[in-house]
């Protein structure tokens, strides 16, 4: 085996490891989200705010020329990316707090199938057997996971967790057309968006106590910043569907920690509808990640 070939599994192991600590953390969002337990706008101001300031100080201290050119003077096409990115975490947040946790995470990651979807019509990317299949099904598992006979809240939070995962499809479309590269402004400028449109609204920023304003740091200068820097640097070393693979096991960990904690077991059809969209996701991501593969080989 050569030295490059030993050199590229190491960076994926690296890669691997990266991106499952990235989930891992990530896991504890819904967790925190439910344990705080202060005003639904207060929380969505604080998990906008602090991920905004932390990824602006590691931006200042990284890269400061891209604060000056892009965020200082950011362009039509950034302003509306981290608009979407902004209406993601305002439904992520509210869908939380209406519906199951299961129910949340299990439609919020479906964006790939939307982003599969906008990208085909708005960046005439091309969409195969096995993608139309999966969107298909997924639909279908979906259908579960609304048809359980929720109550007026649940059925709001999940469809703002419909509304979230479009919000974010519509942003990986984006942040696929500038190729990525500023991916620190989009999310400082979502951070800063959130926080105004919650003000506005009635949050109440500084009406925590001591042990919610540690759960607040917590989540919004720690787990997610982190998590987001993990994930971020992931792809780096591994191809797009394998990262999505890793990536799905929050639907799983995130739920478990919420039950083993909080108390909350989903559903059956939740349950079911869950299991149906995550094989569905895990079979797609597997399959272009074995396509991948031997195109690889064939080089």
């Amino acid at each position: 085996m050569s030295v490059t070939m030993l050199e590229a599994l190491k960076g994926q192991q690296r890669g691997r490891l990266i991106t499952l600590l990235g989930v891992i953390v990530l896991s504890f969002d819904t967790l925190l989200v439910r344990l705080i337990d202060s005003s639904e706008w207060t929380l969505i101001f604080w998990r906008g705010f602090l991920p905004a300031v932390m990824l602006f100080m590691v931006q200042w201290f990284t890269d400061r020329k891209v604060i000056t050119q892009h965020l200082l003077r950011p362009s039509l096409l950034t302003l509306i990316t981290a608009g979407l990115f902004s209406a993601s975490t305002i439904c992520f947040v509210l869908s939380l707090d209406n519906t199951q946790v299961a129910s949340t995470l299990v439609i919020t990651n479906t964006a790939p199938l939307f982003t599969a979807v906008i990208g085909f019509f708005f960046l005439k990317e091309k969409l195969d057997k096995a993608t139309v299949l999966a969107i298909i099904i997924a639909v279908g598992g979906i259908g579960l996971v609304f048809g359980y006979h929720p109550t007026v809240d649940e059925l709001r939070g999940d469809s703002l967790a419909l509304v979230s995962a479009i919000a974010i499809a519509v942003y990986l479309v984006a942040l696929r057309k500038t190729q990525g590269q500023l991916g620190s402004v989009y999310i400082i400028l979502a951070g800063v968006f959130t926080s105004i449109i919650s003000l506005s609204v009635g949050a109440k920023p500084f009406a925590l106590d001591m042990r919610q304003a540690i759960e607040m740091f917590l989540l919004g200068g720690v787990v997610i910043p982190l998590s987001f820097y993990l994930i971020a640097h992931g792809p780096r070393y591994l191809p797009a569907a394998e990262t999505s693979l890793i990536l799905l096991l929050e639907v799983l960990f995130g739920p478990l920690l919420v039950w083993l904690i909080v108390g909350e077991t989903p559903t059956s059809n939740v349950l079911l509808g869950s299991a149906v969209v995550v094989l569905t996701l895990s079979g797609l991501f597997a399959w272009q990640w074995r396509k991948q593969l031997k195109l690889a080989n064939r080089k």
